[in-house]
This record gives structure tokens, sequence and C-alpha cells, in this order.
């Protein structure tokens, strides 16, 4: 990991959550370097929940693995238990397995150890940025009503209700403040995924393919239209 002259704001309350007592320490001391002075640790799964509530973090860096149990599991209980904060995972490799399954369970990014200070730094920048931009607002997204904070849209004719990803939300808010105009496949990963090295298409592909299946469940109707250079809103 290498220094960094980006910053974030030095009242950021931070939680690392891994079992690696040797990487927290560097990491807290990069942390520190970068002016944090609010920085909490947790190794195990009874730590986390001991701490969180004192802690009260801004955002999470989450280990895959803990001994005592899955960084999957302590991401969705925090969830349900309505922390809506931003959580990176920490990743042992680049695996899309456990990329896909850290977004269902509720974390807003993944990062591959080892991590690049600097690309670390953004990261949390952008999602610290975006969650603070968030609003309560609704929208009406061809008869269904798509809440972007509670990351859900359900049929406004049945209830029925799809619960979103974070990567998922971000796709649909982005298409829907363009609508009915395309966004450009270059637009959606800088804008949602920002400058992340060895980042292609097929993430976004990805993204939109398991959308338009949770989509498909609740209308019959083409919500998400393909265009030669990108996506948009249907019109209808």
């Amino acid at each position: 990991m290498t220094a960094s002259s980006s910053k974030l704001s030095p009242t950021t309350r931070l939680m690392i959550i891994d079992d690696d007592e040797m990487l927290r320490m560097v990491l807290h001391q990069q942390f520190q370097n970068e002016g944090l002075t609010h920085i909490f640790e947790a190794g195990s799964l009874s730590e986390v929940f001991d701490h969180i509530g004192s802690a009260n973090p801004d955002i999470i860096l989450l280990d895959v693995q803990l001994p005592d149990g899955s960084g999957f599991d302590i991401c969705q209980k925090l969830r349900h238990q309505g922390f809506d904060k931003p959580i990176l995972m920490l990743t042992g490799q680049d695996s899309e397995q456990d990329i896909i399954r850290g977004l269902e369970a509720g974390a807003n990014d993944y990062i591959a150890k080892p991590m690049r200070m600097g690309e670390l730094l953004a990261r949390m920048k952008t999602h610290l940025r975006q969650h603070k931009l968030s609003d309560d607002a609704r929208f009406d997204i061809c008869g269904l009503d798509f809440v972007p904070t509670m990351k859900t849209i359900a049929s406004q004719q049945t209830g029925m209700k799809a619960i979103l990803t974070e990567k998922e939300t971000m796709v649909l808010k982005l298409l829907n403040k363009n609508a009915p105009a395309t966004v450009s496949r270059e637009d959606m990963l800088s804008e949602i995924w920002g400058f992340q090295k060895g980042l292609t298409t097929h993430t976004l592909e990805t993204h939109i393919y398991r959308l338009r299946q949770k989509l498909s469940r609740l209308t019959t109707d083409t919500i998400i239209e393909t265009a030669p250079d990108g996506y948009r809103l249907s019109d209808q």
C-alpha cells in the first residue's frame, strides 16, 4: 500500500473489521496519516456487535472471512438492523462469486487484497459522498415505485417488491436521471464504479442482467432497453 494525497474528512468515523491484526495496524496507521482520528477495529463477529453502537461508523471496511463467522453474514445482519452507511468488503482474491455474494448481502463495493491505499481512499470518498447526497425521493418508473434509499422497487399494481443491491440501485437512479436519453456504458462505469483498474463492460452487463431479472418478476414490460452505445429506460 502506498500513501495518497487524497483526503477523507478528518471527522469520518471508520471501522475496520478484519482478523489480521497486522493488516489492521497498517491500515490504522495509514488512515491516521490521512488525518482520521476516529478509527475503530474489530477482529471477530462478536467484537463487531459489541462495539458497533459506540463506534457509530460512517463507513466500514469488512473482511470476507472472520474466525467466528462470515463477513457476508455480518453485512446482512447490519443491513437488517438498519445500518445504511457504506460497507466495503475486503476480499482475499478477486472472486466474482464473492463479489456477487457480498453485493447481495448489502455491501456497497468490494476491494481485493492487497489493496492500494490511493484506490481504497478514492472509493471510500465516492461512497461517502453518494451516501451524503442520498434522499428519500420516490420515482415512478413505468408503473413501478422506486425508492433509492430503501433499495426497493415495487409494482404499483400488485404490491410485489424486489430488493436491490447498492449497484443495482445506482444503475436505476442514473438511468432514471437521464431518461429518456441513453447513458453510455463508459459513463455508467465511470459514474457508478469510478476509475477502477481492470474494470470492463462485463461488470456492467452482469449487473444489468441481474437487475432485469428482478424487474421481470414485477412486470412484463421492458424497463431497461439496450441501445447501441449503452442503456436507457423505456419511455412507455
